[in-house]
């Protein structure tokens, strides 16, 4: 099978979880078609979540590390943030599979930051909310996805 076709039956997976009102699967098939849509993928066709490290988005500081066990890779907007707006937009008019993909191609962000940056968004209690002002308009962080980063002080390149 292809990447795209591998994708597709994520978002497949993602729309019939919605269908059922479910989300408890959701990290895996949002984080599987987000390997699949950018070729991380083994050479037998499986998603390798390893090289999401230091290939998306880095932070400063986590570029100056060597070690992998200094890191970690999140969401950018945390998943749960993500899951419950992907949620609350299909109750309110049921996606297609394009939609789904559409939305989550805007929303879904990995970085690699060090576990000391992680401990910054854990101690603002940022590490799965957005901060105050990402959900009102007007506000400077109005839907802006770096809204937790930016909060907590850390720059990425």
């Amino acid at each position: 099978m292809t990447n795209e076709e591998n994708a597709k039956i994520e978002l497949k997976h993602i729309q019939i979880e919605l269908i059922n009102n479910r989300a408890r699967h959701m990290r895996h098939f949002i984080d599987q078609y987000f390997c699949y849509k950018n070729g991380y993928v083994t050479r037998t066709g499986r998603a390798k979540w390893a090289d999401i490290f230091w290939n998306e988005r880095v932070s400063v500081m986590a570029r100056k590390e060597t070690l992998k066990k200094n890191v970690v890779k999140e969401h950018v907007i945390p998943l749960h943030c993500i899951t419950q707006e992907l949620v609350a937009q299909f109750q309110s008019n049921v996606m297609s599979l394009e939609e789904i993909a559409h939305f989550l191609d805007e929303k879904i962000i990995f970085a690699t930051i060090t576990k000391q940056e992680d401990k910054r968004l854990r101690d603002a209690k940022l590490n799965s909310s957005m901060p105050e002002g990402y959900k009102q308009q007007g506000h400077p962080l109005y839907q802006d996805s770096f809204a937790r980063y930016k909060v907590a002080g850390i720059e990425l390149e």
